[in-house]
């Protein structure tokens, strides 16, 4: 009997995640005009109700232990609570619409069901996305309710049960706020794309596309991580789906060649982590950025894309000296993937060009990404290996929706806290705080910033330690003078690397499942790794230009420098340049790098004169003496 219910739940949940890829089609695409509040409403209870049924109630049950029969029951009235909360949404959105906000009653109807998508909210995070974040928001729910008793600013004014109902609720600064709105739209058309292009078998194009790039450098499969991860990554989404997506590929291939567990499971965790921060799709947050800061979606791509350059050119930096270190080799031939076999299949990636090129023709982000899932369609009639028969459509809206249902449900909750933020003025009261504290200290400030991205990015996926993150922090950056976007990428770059920061970093700790690994000595190693990753924002907030912001020749000086000075970082952290470096050629290199990245004419050229001066040195010192070869050291 349980076997047959759950087996009936499977199909529901293959019909419901259909209807929830039509729904999206035809709400988001631009077929149909949909208001927008409700689009969002029915758009997360669909999700919620997808989540009771597919993720069970207790991890410990799955295929091979099966769930209680009474908790498959709650599981299914918790999905039509869900559903439920959609229809009384819809039958009563005249009058929600028309209401006076913070003055006509809560009704005792609408707190039922305002109550009721608080707890499914939450319960339906846990399942998703872990406990972290559910806690997080249970601490602003009880912050809301009772900080009104607490002492001096932190306190705020007495706060109802009924007004927090109206707040999360009624109005769209709570639940229905802006994160699940790019969530219902921008998120999911991303989404979608990326699950045509796995379905497909089209995305296979990354890996070796990657191996042929890298299959004579030192230390190769390392580099195949680097280059897999940015392109998988910009269509994941996810740093742990990008380690496992690429991972059970890379780190058995780097262990094979030499590395050891932790380093390859550190090597794949950072480079899934930067693939969320590499245009032109990045990850859900830089959606819910676009939708924060008002500035345009390919503006923050644009923003982003020199930081994430020297992200994985620090991570490349990193691999090549050790590699060069260590003596390891290159990748085995039988990994290779023919080079023809390659070239024929590079028509793949014209779905993403396709999508750039919308993109840069002023279409909105959404019809971009719907028109690139039929482009994909369309490509994928071709070969056998690639057609989107009828099944394998179905397989793709299920894919879509499986992937959608972390995302949605983290956007949920994190609108419990922003809404909480607003309705109690927390956001102000934190900004003051940190104003007098720091005194017009920006540097101290940062670092302060810095610290609460990563306490907040503790086990909580990117998009909602971002936007936690942002709202309590980039107003009080903005207010010393960084520009709006420079504030918001600061957040962002950091809550992407809490993913990677222990004492929980959820991309290390998966790629250490697929690396037999101790799980923190893989973290800290990403953290070394890493190293020059966590500089780099502080550079941007001081020098805009890396932000692509400024005249060109400045842009140009820039990016000259930075990369520059990310080598010479590098190189001082991994104590090797042209040969091994001592204690003194290390913290020169290091020294250098710094005095590059930092803006000025005056620092570029003592960074540039002391790398080069290191450079000639190390080279200096490999030449042959008395007819001896070159030394390699």
């Amino acid at each position: 009997m349980q076997n047959r219910l759950r087996a009936w739940l499977q199909y529901v949940f293959v019909a419901l995640a259909v209807v929830l890829t039509v729904f999206q089609l035809y709400s988001t695409s631009g077929i149909a005009i949909f208001n927008s509040t409700l689009q969002r409403v029915a758009h997360l209870s669909l999700v919620l109700c997808l989540t009771f049924i597919f993720v069970p109630c207790n991890t410990k049950y799955g295929k091979e232990k099966p769930e209680p029969p009474l908790l498959t029951v709650i599981d299914i009235a918790l999905a039509c609570l869900a559903m439920g909360i959609a229809v009384f949404y819809f039958q009563n959105s005249n009058e929600i619409f028309d209401r006076f906000a913070y003055v006509d009653e809560v009704t005792p109807q609408q707190m039922f069901f305002g109550t009721a998508l608080i707890v499914l909210v939450l319960e339906a995070t846990r399942r998703a996305a872990g406990l972290p974040l559910v806690i997080v928001a249970l601490c602003f729910i009880a912050y809301g309710l009772f900080g009104a008793d607490l002492p001096g600013a932190f306190g705020h004014v007495p706060i109802t049960p009924e007004a927090m109902i109206e707040q999360l609720f009624l109005l769209t600064e709570g639940i229905y706020g802006v994160a699940i709105g790019a969530a219902a739209t921008m998120i999911f058309a991303f989404v979608l794309f990326g699950a045509f292009l796995e379905v497909s078998n089209m995305s296979s194009v990354f890996m070796d596309l990657s191996c042929v790039l890298t299959r004579k450098a030192k230390g190769g499969p390392a580099k195949v991580a680097i280059f897999a991860s940015a392109l998988f990554g910009t269509i994941s989404g996810s740093a742990q789906a990008n380690v496992y997506g690429t991972g059970i590929f890379t780190i058995p291939l780097m262990k094979k060649v030499g590395y050891s567990a932790p380093f390859a499971g550190a090597v794949e965790a950072c480079a899934s982590t930067g693939g969320q921060l590499m245009p032109p799709i990045m990850g859900a947050a830089a959606f819910i950025m676009a939708d924060i800061t008002q500035v345009g979606y390919l503006t923050i791509a644009k923003s982003a894309l020199l930081p994430s350059i020297l992200f994985y050119l620090s991570l490349y930096a990193m691999i090549h000296f050790e590699a060069v270190k260590h003596n390891i080799g290159t990748m085995p031939a039988s990994e290779i993937p023919p080079l023809s076999s390659v070239t024929r299949r590079l028509y793949y990636l014209l779905p993403l060009a396709f999508l750039i090129v919308m993109m840069l023709l002023g279409r909105s982000v959404n019809f971009s990404a719907f028109a690139g899932c039929g482009v994909i369609f369309l490509l994928s009639l071709f070969r056998e290996e690639t057609r989107l028969t009828p099944r394998r459509l179905q397989k793709v809206a299920v894919t879509a929706t499986r992937n959608t249902l972390m995302i949605t449900c983290a956007c949920a909750c994190a609108g419990i806290v922003v809404g909480i933020i607003s309705l109690t003025g927390g956001g102000f009261k934190l900004i003051n705080i940190l104003m007098s504290f720091v005194d017009g200290n920006l540097p101290l400030l940062l670092v302060m910033l810095m610290l609460t991205c990563f306490i907040v990015g503790m086990g909580v996926p990117t998009a909602p330690a971002y936007i936690i993150v942002s709202v309590l922090a980039a107003p009080a950056m903005i207010k010393l003078g960084v520009p709006m976007i420079g504030a918001h990428m600061f957040c962002l770059y950091y809550a992407v690397l809490s993913t990677i920061t222990p004492p929980v970093c959820m991309a290390a700790f998966s790629a250490a499942s697929i690396a037999d690994a101790n799980a923190m000595r893989t973290g800290f190693t990403a953290v070394k790794l890493g190293a020059i990753a966590f500089i780099i924002p502080f550079f941007f907030v001081y020098q805009p230009e890396l932000l692509f912001q400024g005249s060109f020749p400045d842009i140009v000086m820039a990016t000259v420098t930075a990369i520059v000075g990310v080598i010479g970082m590098t190189a001082g952290l991994q104590r090797q340049f042209l040969t091994g470096c001592g204690i003194v050629e290390s913290a020169l290199l290091f020294a250098g790098g710094l005095c590059c990245i930092y803006p000025g004419s005056r620092t570029d050229l003592i960074g540039l004169g002391l790398i080069l001066g290191i450079g000639l040195f190390q080279y200096w010192r490999r030449l042959p003496r008395h007819g001896e070869p070159a030394r390699a050291e």
